[in-house]
């Protein structure tokens, strides 16, 4: 008997690339590679940086209009429900990726959001608690999938700073490792994957600033794998990774936080524990893999919607 195809819409507003933008395009790549759906994507905009990002999708239907009234499940993320609820039907289904605890905050426009029935995909177990109080619907935390590279490069960089979402706090620190005699590089504007990548896998340490609250912050387990040691300040999603007895330091969100882990990191590259952190730090960070991810948000829509 063959299976009926089901229909997927989904909607971008791509006006700068971010990770959030990234997550969601591997969604619509998990989608499109079970044998009977059918996937739409309608895309607003198109970003100077990566603009290839949602135009080399395989098994995906550009639409040239937004027309989720057709499709059998929508599947929505961000301020994407601002699009869709002038064309929701009752009954409809709808899947949400929730990326971040922000949804959460009552304050936030992403909040209003949550009183719609959804079943809600959440990045991490902290998304997961930030909103279960008031999501409309089933939430259930898939852990987050990630390509990570392997990169072998002689450590050339003792620091390496990742400020572009806080370049500020970044600046000050950059200044105050010079005056340590620390050889830093830090990146304080929008720079390529691949350059991150790079940077990572030449530094001894790692320093990488989220925003104040993230949903998983994926800079985190890159450098965990690329470099010796890493520093995250706090911002909620990334507790879940940022574990004892491996490479990576979460630290107070602070100039003086970010410089005691500094030292710390440096000093404890020289002791004989290293090695082993190092080692279960990596595996941690490639144990967040993208085929995963793909399994269990693929049996989800099975067990969920018979797919």
């Amino acid at each position: 008997m063959i299976k009926k195809m089901i229909r997927f819409s989904f909607y971008r507003d791509y006006k700068r690339y971010t990770g959030g933008h990234q997550k969601f395009r591997d969604y619509i790549e998990h989608t499109a590679a079970l044998p009977n759906v059918e996937c739409h994507l309608f895309t607003k905009n198109k970003c100077p940086v990566m603009p290839e990002l949602f135009s080399t999708l395989t098994n995906v239907v550009a639409a040239d209009t937004y027309e989720p009234q057709k499709s059998d499940i929508v599947f929505l993320a961000g301020m994407d429900w601002q699009s869709y609820l002038p064309y929701k039907k009752a009954g409809q289904k709808v899947v949400n990726l929730v990326q971040h605890v922000r949804h959460g905050d009552r304050k936030n426009p992403l909040h209003q959001f949550l009183q719609h029935k959804a079943l809600r995909i959440c990045v991490s177990e902290e998304v997961r608690q930030a909103i279960l109080p008031y999501a409309n619907g089933e939430c259930v935390t898939i852990k987050m999938g990630h390509t990570i590279p392997t990169l072998f490069t002689e450590k050339s960089i003792q620091l390496y700073i990742l400020g572009k979402k806080n370049p500020k706090l970044a600046g000050l620190i950059e200044t105050w490792a010079k005056s340590q005699n620390i050889n830093v590089k830090a990146d304080l504007g929008l720079v390529s994957r691949a350059d991150v990548f790079n940077n990572f896998a030449s530094a001894e340490v790692s320093l990488v600033l989220p925003n104040p609250t993230e949903g998983f912050f994926l800079p985190g387990i890159e450098a965990m794998a690329l470099s010796e040691r890493v520093i995250v300040p706090d911002c909620v999603g990334n507790r879940g990774y940022c574990q004892p007895n491996t490479n990576v330091t979460i630290c107070s969100y602070s100039i003086d936080g970010c410089k005691e882990a500094i030292i710390g990191a440096l000093e404890r590259l020289r002791t004989p524990v290293h090695e082993f952190e190092k080692w279960r730090g990596t595996r941690l960070a490639h144990s967040y893999s993208m085929k995963s991810e793909q399994a269990e948000y693929q049996k989800l829509l099975r067990d969920k919607y018979f797919i």
